[in-house]
């Protein structure tokens, strides 16, 4: 039996772990070094935070949102072309001081900034807990205001809120709170909103991303799951949408959505029980590619579970076709209160059909609108594309926070790539890319090509974006709370990486090994000979090419070894590659290759599974083995004798024996006696006796009195007697007491204690 149960624990951990996506070490840990000329930085208010949200491109500018101020940024080393200020008034500063808020809230963070058309901006901010927007001309170095208006509905109060928006069709559509104490979500678009204060259609959501796809425009969000409620609180990640020419109901609809739905996203590993990223965190704009031969739309966001929960973090994919098709699916219900949500019944779905676009939302039947109002959440989740997340990190030192994607990077042989940069809330840029997506759309295999430190430990990453300025290289732009920067995309160029294999086990679609210059590149627009196989050498899928030898000297560069892939899995996952700094740690030569390449740190032990079950079985049998030897000497050094078993064996106790005489006595009575007032009361008395031969011995009646003798009690003899059950009680009242009883029953009772014969 035992033998069965250790074969059972180890077979659990061999499908958890066959199912489990391995924390995949990087192949390349960077860090930024002041000075370089390829790394550009932008510091704002340098004594004040100024919570940098990046907000617009324009052309070959960035505009980016701070404290009291937009900058206008160079794209190609962020230098500040020109600053529009925008301060709070004095009266408003002072209003929300009052209300409670600290001076550093009580300011203008710029949270909403949109194009208009040429040369016209509109711009919100939160104006001291008091949100308000304005429309600006641009000219040449400046801005000019044109009119301003309340940004209720439309900017966040908190800078620190969770919020979006997105403008399409001269329309700003948000996703914000209404209220100065956060408590009142809203999806808005003039004069159009959600139902206020419902949690059937928004609960306590964060606002994570925005964007306009076909008639739809599409909201992601987490919120409390009103459907898990019964279950306890959980959070669930979600995707709603509302036509873009839903013109409002009649009567009291008149100025609510018609067409609002909502779906959860899953993100989760599967199995008997699946293990979910619930809560999301940012997603990308929509990425158009190929994935195993299918033309695909995608939305990349990142996940991560609870905070009070087991750390993790996740990386899923979802298709814009699956969001649609779950929209079109069956509606989620709960018929009562204490009643489980289930699936509505097609037959009860009222046509035309609830969430639909329609020509005039105004004409629409009151049936179709009640069912809307109650039945918002669909009851199928949309699922990841892939089928599981693509990059999975288990870590107590840091959560994916933000993602940008730079889609479909062409590699020699025309496979394409999508590229993932993830950042994390301790600083870090991890860059990744699913090695197979070219050839399935069924599973992904994930290649952490580099890990880099961008900002300094604690400060989260706040917003990432692949940004490309004409025909110059791309950049990603990283965005803290406190500074901007503008990095390079690739290391290929590095001297550290000096031969083919090295080259192309960086499995990097940017990358690829170059046979007439005899060095491993990056792809430019110089390069026509870039997609010709025979030319460049790369495999991202397998991170081997035949016509790379391995390198004899990989080890003077640290660096070739294992990867961290289960080769049961069927794939062959190639060589990782560590590019070591120089002792003199000067890097190379010409010192424009961007951040600094470190030292990797030691990679971590790897046990197979069969090492890890047969240790939980030993350790198993180890425990059973120890836990019966202790049990036995305990049993052996703690054994009693059957004497001693007996209560109180070294107290008399009389108290016992009264009680079973008075006892067999009252119940013989007819009725009851009529109470007789007590005077004293008193505990049993315990006189010292010496130890008796047997526990039997122990129940005796008590000695006779003896005024001298010390007890515990001292009572006159003269006055005061004892009855049956141990009660002191006067010698008058005592013999009223029992000529009441002669009188009653025709017979007296005797008050003597009968000693039992053993």
């Amino acid at each position: 039996m035992i033998m069965f149960r250790c074969a059972l624990v180890a077979a659990l951990i061999a499908v958890a772990a066959a199912a489990w996506q391995e924390n995949v070490r990087p192949k390349v840990f960077a860090q930024l070094v002041s000075g370089v000329d390829d790394t550009h930085k932008f510091l704002g208010n340098e004594t004040h935070t100024d919570f940098f949200r990046l907000l617009l491109r324009d052309g070959n500018y960035l505009l980016v949102g701070g404290r009291n101020v937009v900058y206008n940024l160079s794209l190609t080393d962020l230098t500040e072309q020109r600053r529009l200020i925008w301060y709070s008034p004095e009266n408003d500063v002072k209003m929300c001081v009052v209300k409670g808020k600290d001076e550093e809230s009580c300011q203008n963070y710029i949270r909403v900034l949109v194009s208009l058309g040429p040369g016209r901006l509109l711009v919100c901010g939160t104006n001291s807990f008091k949100p308000f927007c304005r429309e600006y001309g641009v000219q040449r170095d400046s801005y000019h205001m044109e009119r301003e208006k309340s940004g209720q509905a439309v900017c966040p109060y908190d800078p620190e809120h969770n919020s979006t928006a997105v403008y399409a069709d001269g329309e700003l559509y948000s996703g914000t709170v209404a209220d100065f104490s956060g408590i009142e979500p809203i999806i808005y678009r003039e004069p159009l909103q959600t139902e206020p204060y419902d949690s059937m259609t928004l609960n306590a959501p964060d606002f994570v991303n925005s964007l306009v796809h076909g008639n739809f425009v599409y909201f992601f969000f987490r919120e409390t799951a009103v459907e898990y409620i019964n279950c306890g609180k959980s959070v669930f990640s979600r995707v709603a949408r509302v036509c873009r020419d839903d013109r409002g109901g009649p009567h009291r609809f008149k100025q609510r959505w018609t067409s609002f739905l909502k779906s959860r996203l899953n993100c989760s590993v599967a199995g008997d029980f699946p293990f979910y990223f619930n809560e999301i965190q940012s997603t990308t704009e929509l990425i158009e590619g190929v994935y195993g031969g299918l033309n695909a739309q995608l939305i990349y966001g990142t996940f991560t579970t609870p905070p009070n929960s087991i750390s993790g973090s996740a990386v899923c994919a979802f298709s814009m076709q699956d969001i649609a098709d779950t929209f079109e699916g069956t509606f989620k219900e709960q018929s009562a209160f204490n009643s489980n949500w289930l699936p509505v019944n097609n037959a009860k779905v009222p046509e035309p059909r609830p969430g639909t676009c329609h020509n005039d939302s105004r004409q629409l039947p009151d049936k179709t609108l009640n069912f809307i109002k109650t039945h918002a959440l669909m009851d199928e989740s949309v699922p990841a594309f892939f089928g599981e997340p693509i990059v999975i990190r288990t870590s107590f030192h840091y959560r994916f926070t933000q993602i940008a994607v730079d889609p479909q990077v062409k590699t020699p042989g025309g496979k394409a790539y999508d590229v993932l940069f993830i950042g994390t809330d301790n600083g870090k840029i991890i860059k990744a890319v699913n090695a197979i997506s070219y050839d399935s759309n069924k599973r992904a295999v994930p290649i952490v090509i580099e890990e880099l430190q961008a900002f300094a430990a604690g400060s989260p990453v706040r917003a990432l974006r692949v940004a490309r300025a004409g025909r110059d290289a791309a950049r990603l732009i990283a965005v803290s709370d406190r500074e901007v920067l503008s990095l390079r995309l690739h290391r290929c160029s590095s001297d550290k990486i000096s031969s083919c294999s090295e080259c192309v086990a960086l499995q990097d679609p940017y990358c690829a090994w170059d046979k007439q210059a005899g060095r491993c590149r990056a792809y430019s627009h110089g390069v026509s000979r870039w997609l010709d196989e025979n030319s460049f050498y790369q495999s991202v899928s397998t991170g081997s090419h035949t016509a790379c030898p391995h390198s004899k000297d990989a080890g003077a560069v640290g660096g070739l070894s294992s990867g961290l892939y289960d080769d049961a899995r069927g794939e062959n996952k190639g060589e990782v590659i560590n590019i070591v700094q120089d002792k003199d740690g000067k890097g190379n030569s010409n010192n424009n290759e961007g951040p600094e390449v470190l030292a990797a740190d030691p990679p971590p032990a790897a046990y197979s599974v069969e090492t890890l079950a047969l240790a939980v079985a030993a350790g198993a049998l180890a425990a059973l083995g120890a836990g019966f030897a202790a049990g036995y000497i305990c049993g052996r050094r703690c054994k009693k004798d059957e004497d001693d078993n007996m209560p109180y064996p070294d107290t008399e106790y009389e108290y016992f024996e009264q009680r079973q005489n008075i006892n067999s006595r009252i119940q013989a009575e007819p009725k009851l006696l009529q109470q007789v007032e007590e005077v004293t009361y008193a505990e049993p008395v315990l006189a010292p006796q010496p130890k008796p031969a047997s526990p039997r011995a122990t129940l005796r009646k008590h000695p006779p009195y003896h005024p001298h003798h010390e007890t515990l009690f001292q009572f006159q003899p003269d006055a005061y007697r004892r009855d049956n059950f141990g009660t002191l009680r006067s010698h008058q009242l005592t013999q009223e007491y029992s000529d009441h009883r002669a009188m009653g029953t025709g017979a007296a009772t005797t008050t003597a204690s009968r000693r039992r014969v053993p």
